[in-house]
């Protein structure tokens, strides 16, 4: 009994030996079925790419349908589509930045789960309540970014260190 193989994107059963596999793979059927199957999962920009350098088809201006349906080689888009195309791939990307703008955790949320991960590592309880006390402690520090200022370094007072 011969092995049998199934071509997802045709639908076909064939004996499973390199003549016959190369003979379907290599046919025109297969290539326009895996070409259709991969056009529904492209994105909109290389649609849009793809489309604008194509001329229209005129049969599917005129009545709205054509024969040759995704094999055509013309395009079925008008341009209002494809400038409505780029629109939404660009929305896309947009509420794409914001999400990732609104993901990054402020400080004090990061202290907060910063000083709960400090507390449940550490064993004694004199440990972790000594941790949070500084660190609650220098959580007002002065920033350490540099003065422009140089006014206000002139009138800023040092004490002597013993």
């Amino acid at each position: 009994m011969v092995k049998k193989i199934l071509c997802e994107y045709c639908n076909i059963t064939f004996a499973d030996n390199l003549s016959t596999r190369n003979l379907h793979f290599n046919s025109n059927l297969h290539k326009k079925n895996r070409r259709n199957y991969f056009s529904l999962y492209k994105d909109a920009i290389t649609l849009f790419l793809e489309e604008r350098q194509k001329q229209p088809c005129r049969r599917f201006r005129t009545t709205g349908h054509c024969q040759y349906g995704s094999n055509c080689n013309y395009s079925h888009y008008t341009f209002e589509q494809l400038i409505n195309l780029i629109n939404q791939e660009n929305k896309k990307k947009i509420c794409k930045q914001v999400e990732n703008i609104n993901s990054i955790p402020t400080i004090d949320s990061w202290l907060i789960k910063y000083q709960q991960n400090l507390f449940t590592k550490t064993t004694s309880s004199e440990t972790n309540t000594k941790n949070l006390q500084l660190n609650y402690q220098y959580r007002n520090l002065p920033s350490l970014a540099p003065i422009a200022d140089f006014d206000k370094l002139k009138s800023i007072t040092l004490n002597t260190w013993s």
